[in-house]
């Protein structure tokens, strides 16, 4: 049966590309009533933050390019609509997934999913306990470790700062985990207490907030905030400092910015629409043969889903994706940053985290 079940699986999936690459040649792309049928809900930063949405959107459109789905997407501007959106997608029955993009969406999943028992739904940075939502959650501290390492490898002061969207376990989790790897790196260099945004679309705060680390004597500022970093990131442009970006390699916006948390929400959305085009085509598949399943599933960087845009196997694929080239860190820190993966993942470095 297993081989039967793998089989079927790769026929399908061989099928999805190729009616992908056919509808490339022969336009136009599959209908609504061919294609699987995905719909996104991103958070409330919106597309262009260069980091958490925009990296959750590039996953559907892989999805769409290699595989023939089709998606919708809505981008709200309060939490307060998330709910809306959800069931706006749920009550057609037209959707194999349903993708909510970010923690705050959690509440309103918590209605929607138990209003909606038949349709699948994916959860970014939360669980929602129910057999019908896929929870996608990050070990963020640990691609967090090693962009700390980078930082407390390159500091001059010794000093560097940390700027957070909000104040909550998700984001600490990125700031402890970066504490520990500049320490790791660097026993001699402090990190200076966190400072927090409060929303993930200021820039002009994040700016500020960034402005002060650097006046407290950081000369790198590690910014996880959505689109209010991207304000964090022009501070470190316009002093000359240091800037390590965070989700989506932000390396190409600014010569200053060193290396980037890389959390791959791409990969693992990706993954489930997939899961979820199996799914549709074999309604009975488990999990085990690639199908969706809920629950609750978790990666970081032995899975493939956090990392650091300067890692050897990452650097050339982030290069390609935006067409810049890095400039070569320095030997000693490229070994460091290694050194750190490769301790990680073999379990001899253990990484703190932001939920404890």
């Amino acid at each position: 049966m297993n081989k039967l079940y793998t089989g079927l699986i790769a026929g399908i999936l061989i099928g999805l590309i190729l009616g992908a690459g056919i509808a490339w040649i022969a336009k136009p792309v599959p209908s609504a009533s061919t294609a699987t049928k995905i719909g996104i809900i991103l958070g409330t930063g919106g597309l262009g933050d260069k980091s958490f949405n925009d990296i959750a959107y590039a996953g559907a459109v892989r999805a769409r390019d290699e595989m023939g789905i089709v998606f919708d997407y809505a981008e709200p501007k309060a939490i307060s609509e998330y709910e809306g959106f959800q069931t706006n997608f749920a009550k057609t029955g037209e959707y194999a997934l349903v993708v909510c993009i970010g923690f705050d969406q959690a509440d309103a999943l918590n209605k929607t999913a138990q209003a909606y028992p038949n349709q699948n739904f994916a959860l970014v940075d939360m669980v929602v306990d129910f057999p019908n939502i896929a929870n996608l959650v990050f070990k963020a501290n640990e691609g967090s470790f090693l962009t700390g390492v980078v930082a407390g490898m390159l500091t001059q002061t010794k000093k560097v700062g940390f700027v957070g969207g909000m104040d909550i376990p998700l984001i600490r989790d990125f700031f402890v985990g970066y504490k520990a790897g500049v320490e790791w790196a660097n026993p001699s260099a402090t990190v200076l207490d966190p400072v927090f945004v409060g929303s993930w679309g200021d820039p002009t705060k994040g700016k500020e907030l960034t402005i002060s680390l650097i006046g407290l004597g950081a000369d790198g500022v590690f910014a996880a905030a959505g689109k209010s970093g991207l304000g964090a990131l022009e501070a470190v442009n316009e002093t000359g400092k240091m800037g390590f970006g965070v989700d989506a390699c932000q390396d190409y916006l600014y010569p200053e910015i060193k290396a980037s948390m890389t959390k791959r929400v791409d990969v693992a959305v990706y993954e489930m629409i997939k899961a979820a085009a199996i799914t549709k085509a074999l309604p009975k598949i488990g999990a085990s043969q690639g199908g969706f399943q809920g629950g609750v599933y978790s990666g970081g960087l032995a899975e493939g889903w956090t990392g650091c845009s300067r890692l050897p196997d990452e650097e050339t694929f982030w290069e390609q994706t935006f067409s810049f080239t890095e400039t070569a860190l320095p030997t000693n820190v490229l070994n460091k940053l290694t050194d750190a993966k490769n301790g990680i993942v073999a379990g001899t470095i253990s990484v703190p985290s932001g939920y404890t």
